[in-house]
């Protein structure tokens, strides 16, 4: 089938979910002949090429398809884009229909607008969110949500259809050995180890990085021989068995996965996290709050663990039952690696996504 251009916009050239998502597209798209190009509104580099949101509508070629992903001015950017333009709309957190918040977690929002006053003090959150609303009713974009559950909220409050299609990335053909990753990285091939990945690593607010120690030290304290690592903060360090890590690269944080016994994702708010289809593609049990769209992702005993939101003495029981046993580490990450082989691949989200632009 013949495919329009698809002009591609993201926040921020740092490799976060979206922009991934977005280059996988760019990366698909382009092996199908179709013309791709991907523009951010803060670059990587300090003299890396930039487009500012008010900027983006101006500089579409007439014909494109404009794919937005992520932005930090949502009224900018979608009021820059004359109406009649093919618009597409990937909601990667909630803030295109909230006044401010990615998830707004405890927040008493109502379908029909934001709290007043902002109890998390967004200037105008209302205002703001209206903002956004006529955008959206003016340009009526194709409206996508990579989980069901970010889909029911988005048609609440934004009032229109919203398709899913659950994000993918590129899926191995096969496992590798968890004793070569240790090898490779220097860890014992009996010790149990577990491990914690997050953007922001211990300051990640939404993936509870503050309990992150916490339950570390419980585990601890019934599996002696327990290794941990926390990856995603600003800085290296170790504290006995409990390793910290910077932002690591993909391949290393595969080479971790690989290596570890279980990731232990007690996240707050998600959609539908790359960590955990990362963690699925390495063969590792997942063990986390069933929030969100995460439920969408694990099949709670069959593919990993999901423990009750905000429930920390049973996450800890249910991330000690799993650390405990290797023949359960074994079970759930091969059946973790078969099924997210069957939906989660960057293929599968390519087709999904080359039909929407080919319907518009």
């Amino acid at each position: 089938m013949k495919l329009p251009p698809v002009h591609h916009h993201t926040g921020l050239e740092a490799s976060g979910g979206a922009t991934r998502v977005a280059r996988l597209l760019l990366e698909g798209l382009g092996r199908r002949g179709v013309e791709t190009c991907l523009s951010f509104e803060l670059a990587e580099e300090a003299d890396g090429a930039a487009m500012q949101p008010e900027e983006f509508g101006a500089r579409l070629p007439e014909g494109t398809v404009a794919h937005v992903h992520c932005t930090g001015d949502w009224p900018a950017l979608l009021g820059s884009i004359p109406t009649g333009t093919k618009v597409v709309v990937t909601l990667h957190d909630c803030e295109l229909f909230t006044g401010g918040c990615p998830y707004p977690l405890n927040c008493p929002m109502r379908e029909d607008g934001c709290a007043d006053p902002c109890p998390r003090n967004f200037p105008d959150a209302e205002g703001l969110r209206k903002r956004k609303l006529a955008e959206v009713r003016r340009l009526e974009p194709a409206l996508v949500a990579p989980s069901r559950w970010l889909a029911r909220l988005a048609r609440t409050h934004l009032l229109r259809p919203v398709r899913v299609i659950p994000n993918g990335i590129p899926w191995p053909t096969g496992l590798r050995t968890k004793n070569d990753a240790r090898r490779a990285l220097g860890i014992h091939p009996a010790a149990r180890v577990a491990l914690f990945a997050a953007h922001g690593g211990m300051n990640a607010a939404y993936k509870s990085g503050d309990t992150w120690q916490d339950i570390w030290e419980r585990l601890k304290k019934a599996l002696p021989d327990l290794v941990c690592f926390a990856v995603g903060g600003d800085r290296e360090e170790r504290r006995d068995d409990f390793i910290l890590w910077p932002y690591v690269d993909r391949a290393k944080l595969a080479l971790l996965m690989t290596a570890s016994d279980a990731l232990l994702y007690p996240t707050r708010a998600d959609n539908h996290s790359l960590v955990v289809l990362e963690a699925m593609a390495a063969g590792l049990p997942v063990v986390a709050y069933g929030v969100g769209g995460v439920p969408e992702q694990i099949v709670d005993r069959l593919t990993g663990m999901l423990v009750p939101p905000g429930d920390r003495d049973r996450f800890v029981d249910t991330a000690l039952s799993v650390l405990s046993s290797r023949s359960l580490v074994r079970q759930l990450g091969r059946e973790a690696f078969l099924s997210g082989g069957r939906k989660f691949t960057a293929e599968r989200m390519v087709v999904d996504y080359a039909r929407l632009y080919a319907g518009l």
